[in-house]
């Protein structure tokens, strides 16, 4: 028996011609008739009731009928996961993560990279957006997410959004700062990110515009230092608006009123590596989770950067 036999039994069945069958199939009637024929003798029970309304199942038929749908739903099955495993990406791919895992969505990111690529073993490492595109280029990771923009003509940059940002002052100056200018803020403390720091371009937008610079400054090199500085009193700062806004949750800050310029979210990977399977299927799962629609991660041109 083969399953080109069951095929034609259940085609025949659920046309109940076999003039009707045998084009469905593109095949000949009497090609039809003697897969028919073979079948019954093979399985040694009548199949069909050839009557002049067409082509009944018989009751052995009818039973033998589900089973027949049955196995060839079995052997379609097999032949989409063969096809899968032909495909299955197979390796490691370790991703830089400049700020925390959860605004990052590690957990969700990584579902959605296992459930679709089950053989790639996903590594999450920490870096800065100071140190990503160094660490890129000398093969220390694969890709890594950064904030601000990227210039750099060997990168391929898929831009994920911008990230709002707040100046946060500690919840004792609450009194301080409202109804404050930049200017009154300035003669406070703050703490500032170092100059390779993206958060440090902020800084300086807010202050360019003729802004006397703050007096009396802190420094720290990354965000959680940041926050917990904040939380300690220590001085104001410039901090994600989803930080800003737990801070006030919490109790430890309050948000000043003025504007503040927003930071690019970027994934970014080397140019020339931007076909392999493993980045692809990367770009494509943050970009899913991100909901970005068109993100093909080629580098952006000199003009698109400048407005990032």
């Amino acid at each position: 028996m083969e399953l080109y036999h069951l095929k034609t039994f259940v085609k025949v069945a659920d046309e109940g011609n076999l003039t009707r069958a045998s084009q469905a199939l593109f095949t000949s009637q009497p090609a039809i008739s003697a897969q028919i024929k073979a079948l019954e003798e093979e399985l040694g029970v009548l199949l069909f009731s050839r009557t002049p309304k067409g082509m009944l199942l018989t009751q052995p038929g009818r039973q033998l009928y589900e089973q027949a749908r049955l196995t060839l739903n079995a052997a379609e099955q097999l032949k989409l996961n063969a096809s899968r495993l032909r495909e299955e990406l197979v390796g490691e791919l370790r991703i830089g993560m400049h700020t925390d895992y959860e605004y990052l969505r590690v957990g969700e990111m990584y579902q959605l990279i296992s459930s679709r690529h089950p053989q790639l073993v996903t590594h999450f490492l920490q870096t800065s957006s100071a140190r990503v595109l160094h660490e890129l280029r000398h093969d220390q990771l694969d890709a890594g997410f950064m904030f601000g923009p990227c210039r750099a003509a060997d990168m391929a940059v898929t831009r994920l959004g911008d990230v709002g940002m707040r100046i946060l002052v500690p919840s004792a100056w609450s009194e301080q700062v409202r109804g404050a200018s930049l200017a009154d803020l300035a003669r406070l403390p703050w703490v500032y990110t170092t100059p390779s720091c993206p958060f440090y371009l902020l800084f300086e937008a807010l202050f360019e515009a003729g802004n006397p610079l703050p007096r009396q400054i802190v420094w720290c090199d990354n965000e959680d230092a940041i926050r917990t500085l904040l939380r300690a009193g220590v001085g104001l700062s410039v901090i994600r608006e989803d930080d800003a806004e737990r801070a006030v949750e919490e109790g430890y800050g309050v948000c000043w009123d003025g504007a503040v310029p927003s930071l690019a979210m970027n994934l970014v990977m080397l140019k020339q590596r931007t076909q392999e399977p493993a980045l692809a299927a990367l770009r494509e799962s943050v970009c899913s989770l991100w909901d970005v629609v068109d993100a093909k991660g080629v580098e952006l041109t000199e003009q698109e950067a400048a407005t990032v």
